[in-house]
């Protein structure tokens, strides 16, 4: 380039020659801003080479692309003028954040050829997300056309790669936090759950096995064998029993396995997550508390449920049967759930119950809870007693407030039966309904006096 410059019009003049200016041609590609920055790491690798001139330009309006059309603008309100460059801290799950490139403009030559390429980010407000376009220009002879179509198609190789997203557990929630740092989607550090941290009877757990980790390890000679390596796990049972655990309990334990966590309020954008997980595969699809999506017809509230239900069945019954993808739905309400999404092989292969605590669960919940605790003897047994019927929540909060009791008391951390007896009395006799139904207890929860817990050695029937 010759010179500094105050417009970007007056760069691109410069750079493609005044008489050869208007007879360019671009080719442009979109992409969700989640691959922002794969493919600004593809565009610094293929331009390395050449080396560019990176120029910063103005946007006017965050939800209108820039165009190097647009860039060509002379005179008015509309004339696009050079900027220092901007760039946005992003979280990629790294231990330091991505440099992204908020809009920028490289100007280099390709043996002689004039080539420029224009980086934009932009918001469709008609779906509420942010995404990246690639433009290229060049002259329209064929060395440089060929050079355009194979560097757009690298950039669409490397976001079909994204490395930088494969293996970890994603979320679309388009919030900053205490970092300041702004992503399209979160990246969750998940501490690894161990096995034994997981307290299911013995039925669901071997199921559970079998079902997700024995198919995971499987999956490659399932293929060998013509086998589909996609599958549908539904969860269900009453609130409090630990399915949001235990789906934390898969991801982290399931690390060459990419995660994609979904709500019911997100569905409308299924297409964009559905993208994702295949072009991250293998990859898991939880869909939590689906019952809010897939009612069946006579509960819905709107003519629009019915699409998002029917837009749900649609990407797990439209994938390939080699899509290496594991969807995990969750629901408190198994009964209000769509029949065909429930039952039908293809979409949901295996129903697993996650049912409150029996008594010898309760027992390991307790002793997991109250790890840092020091039960007397009996004590235990006396919390199993008092409750019965309880969820995995409910156990967690009386472990909870059995600690606070003691350390209120003076007494370290030594828990007594009579401490057990003051704190889950008041919990278990409170004639409070909504009060017992938000702590985990079932209302009319019966009680069985005299009955001890039963060995720590795994949960079985209650005694």
């Amino acid at each position: 380039m010759s010179g500094n410059f105050d417009q970007a019009w007056e760069a691109l003049v410069d750079h493609f020659g005044a008489e050869q200016i208007n007879g360019i041609t671009s080719s442009r590609r979109q992409f969700g801003d989640h691959l922002l920055p794969d493919a600004q790491i593809a565009i610094a690798a293929q331009l390395a080479p050449h080396k560019p001139t990176l120029l910063g330009v103005h946007q006017f309006h965050e939800h209108i692309a820039l165009t190097i059309s647009g860039l060509l603008v002379r005179s008015g309100e509309y004339r696009i003028s050079i900027t220092p460059l901007q760039y946005q801290d992003m979280d990629v799950g790294e231990d330091d954040p991505f440099a992204a490139l908020n809009n920028g403009l490289w100007l280099f030559q390709v043996e002689g050829r004039p080539v420029a390429i224009l980086l934009s980010r932009y918001i469709d407000y008609s779906v509420r997300s942010r995404f990246s376009q690639v433009e290229i220009a060049t002259m329209p002879d064929p060395a440089s056309l060929q050079f355009a179509a194979g560097f757009l198609s690298e950039i669409e190789a490397a976001g079909a790669r994204s490395t930088l997203y494969r293996g970890k557990v994603l979320s679309f929630e388009a919030a900053s936090d205490s970092s300041g740092m702004r992503a399209p989607m979160q990246v969750h550090r998940l501490p690894r759950i161990p096995h034994e941290a997981v307290i299911l009877g013995a039925d669901a757990m071997e199921r559970l096995d079998r079902h997700v980790f024995e198919f995971d390890r499987h999956r490659e000679d399932l293929k060998r064998l013509g086998q589909s390596t996609r599958k549908g796990i539904l969860l269900y049972g009453p609130p409090g029993t630990g399915k949001t655990h235990i789906v934390r309990y898969i991801a982290s334990n399931l690390p060459t396995r990419t995660a994609i966590l979904i709500t019911a309020e997100q569905v409308k954008m299924l297409g964009r997550y559905m993208s994702l997980a295949r072009t991250l595969q293998p990859s898991i699809v939880v869909l939590e508390d689906v019952d809010l999506v897939g009612r069946s017809r006579e509960g819905m509230n709107s003519p629009n449920t019915e699409v998002l239900l029917n837009r749900l069945l649609n990407e797990m019954d439209g994938l390939h049967d080699d899509a290496d993808v594991l969807f995990i739905l969750t629901t408190n309400r198994p009964e209000e759930i769509e029949e065909a999404l429930a039952s039908r092989p293809g979409r949901v292969d295996e129903a697993i119950e996650i049912a409150n605590p029996d008594a010898a669960c309760r027992a390991r919940l307790v002793s997991l809870y109250g790890e840092a605790l020091d039960f007397e003897e009996r004590a235990i047994d006396a919390v199993v007693t008092r409750s019965e019927g309880a969820s995995a929540a409910f156990i967690k909060e009386m472990v909870r407030r059995l600690a606070q009791a003691t350390i209120a008391a003076g007494a370290g951390n030594r828990i007594t039966v009579a401490t057990v007896e003051s704190v889950l009395g008041e919990a278990v006799g409170s004639r409070n309904r909504i009060g017992r139904r938000i702590i985990g207890l079932a209302s009319g929860a019966p009680e069985r006096a005299g009955k001890q817990a039963p060995p720590f050695d795994g949960c079985g029937d209650d005694l």
